[in-house]
């Protein structure tokens, strides 16, 4: 019987052999095991390009699409302010009352003589109407010869002279009504109103304040919708015609829009034209003054490589891909250009035809052996 001093050397070898074996074994059928690690099942999408829209980009200013000024078209003390900043206002909506008493007791003085004026206008109609009576009367008995040439021509005086008075005091009837007509509108504008729909800005308007006429208490801007404003070179502007679709990119967020105005003449400095992109704006999130980024969409067809937004990894400015380069796990850094509908657009870093890992792209790294698994 062997001692176990003997014993323990015979069984460590014989587990050597059994290991050896099974390498050997493994290595035979193509699998490896032990002596390797694991390969990374992967799928993976074959880079090609794809034809798109052109579409050309330029940099926007966001204005309003109608704006007015609200200003006095009386002098008077500010007595009553019904605005403030940001507020949503319909056009002919109160802003702003002046002090009217002025102009309320002018009103009365001039109903009364103007009423006045009406009295001596029924007794101007009543003294002509008996000139013209006593003329008659007279040039009859002068035709018969019962009084002499001076009593018509006196006769004639006076219907003349009441002629003159009834047109005197038509006319000073008409300039009192004129006066008093004028002194309701400036009543009118004592309340000054918004000029048109919009929300208010600039407010430079207190209680209390003195306003002359002009003087200028604020602005309403029609910001829904909202104009964004390019300016076009000339060798682009054959591309954008009126109606044509556009994205107008304000931060993260994207809007629909279209080119409404050309304007007919470039200008003389820049030579540029400038154009406005309307886009609705119902929430009135977009305000006059914002930057915003406008692609205009043409009907002209460009191509572009892309791969599918799952390939991408890393962080905006230093995105990357991984490419299956024989079995191999390849990092390429790219650089990207539009998103849309599950890819991405390559502008650096790939070419057609490359095998671009699109599964487990956040585990792996560089150099990690895979095995392209197909759907």
């Amino acid at each position: 019987m062997l001692s176990k001093q003997k014993l323990i050397p015979i069984l460590v070898v014989a587990v050597l052999l059994i290991i050896g074996t099974a390498i050997v074994k493994d290595k035979d059928s193509g699998t490896i095991m032990a002596a390797s690690p694991n390969k990374v099942s992967v799928k993976a999408y074959q880079v090609n390009f794809i034809e798109k829209n052109s579409t050309n980009t330029y940099k926007a200013s966001l204005e309003a699409t109608e704006e007015g000024t609200v200003s006095s078209k009386v002098s008077g003390k500010v007595i009553q302010v019904m605005f403030e900043n940001g507020q949503v206002v319909s056009q002919g909506a109160p802003l702003v009352k002046l002090d009217d008493q002025d102009i309320l007791n002018n009103i009365a003085s001039s109903e009364s003589k103007l009423k006045s004026l009406q009295i001596n206008l029924e007794k101007n109609q009543l003294n002509l109407e008996n000139a013209q009576r006593s003329y008659e009367r007279t040039k009859y008995l002068f035709d018969q010869g019962a009084v002499p040439k001076v009593d018509l021509e006196a006769a004639e005086t006076s219907l003349k002279s009441a002629q003159i008075d009834l047109e005197s005091t038509k006319a000073n009837i008409n300039s009192a009504q004129i006066d008093l007509n004028n002194l309701k509108n400036s009543l009118d504008n004592t309340t000054i109103t918004a000029p048109v729909s919009g929300v208010m800005d600039g407010k430079s308007v207190e209680l209390g304040l003195f306003a002359n006429v002009g003087a200028t208490f604020g602005k309403v801007k029609n910001i829904s919708p909202i104009n964004a404003v390019i300016e076009v070179g000339q060798d682009d502007l054959s591309s954008v015609k009126v109606g044509q679709a556009a994205k107008v990119k304000v931060g993260t967020k994207e809007y629909d829009g279209a080119v409404k105005t050309i304007e007919a003449s470039a200008d003389p400095n820049a030579r540029v034209f400038k154009c406005k992109i309307e886009v609705p704006n119902q929430e009135q999130s977009l305000k006059p003054g914002m930057y915003a980024n406008v692609d205009i969409i043409s009907n002209q067809k460009a191509e572009m490589l892309v791969v599918p937004t799952d390939a991408l990894g890393g962080t905006p400015g230093n995105y990357s891909v991984f490419v299956n380069e024989d079995g191999i796990a390849r990092k390429h850094a790219v650089s990207i250009g539009e998103i849309a509908e599950g890819y991405v657009e390559i502008k650096s870093g790939l070419s057609k035809g490359d095998n671009v890992i699109i599964t487990n792209v956040n585990t792996l790294q560089d150099g990690d052996e895979v095995t392209v698994v197909k759907e």
